[in-house]
């Protein structure tokens, strides 16, 4: 019978063993269990946490892309205003210094043709004084002497020598 008592089925035995391991499944459900548990859930949270901030930081690099972007735009829009604003300006000037350029231009030819007309009428009675000068010392050469026709011809060629073409 010895045989048989190994083989045998002690429910005291099974009973001791069974409350033995709920009382250790106890033990380490409340001193490990639990602590593994919350480590875990801890760790699972700053995961998470590191996820959205990670999702944060891109979202807010990728706004910060978009507002450089119209920055960018803005910036372009400005320098092609400012530019055109400049052309602009500079045309204006460049009309303006022609424009003044041609009222002076105009204002000297005037000046010149004055200067011109002046000198002509002085030419004109500095020609007249001389014709004047000439037709008395004609005038007096003939009261000295008698004309002859060709003393007249001779006299009528030195007037138109010293005179010329003027009227």
């Amino acid at each position: 019978m010895q045989s048989l008592d190994i083989i045998s089925v002690n429910i005291w035995q099974i009973l001791i063993s069974l409350i033995n391991l709920l009382i250790m499944f106890r033990i380490l459900k409340k001193f490990l269990f639990k602590p593994v548990k919350k480590v875990v859930d801890a760790r699972t949270e700053q995961v998470k946490s590191i996820y959205t901030d990670a999702e944060q930081s891109r979202n807010d690099a990728n706004q910060m892309k978009n507002e450089y972007e119209q920055r960018l735009a803005s910036a372009r829009q400005e320098a092609d205003s400012m530019i055109k604003t400049a052309t602009q300006t500079a045309q204006k000037k460049g009309d303006q210094i022609v424009f003044e350029a041609k009222a002076q231009a105009s204002h000297v030819k005037q000046k010149a043709e004055e200067e011109i007309a002046q000198q002509k009428k002085k030419m004109l009675q500095d020609v007249r004084e001389e014709i004047s000068e000439l037709a008395v010392d004609i005038a007096s050469k003939v009261v000295e002497r008698e004309i002859s026709p060709k003393d007249y011809d001779g006299f009528v060629d030195d007037f138109i020598r010293n005179v010329g073409d003027q009227p």
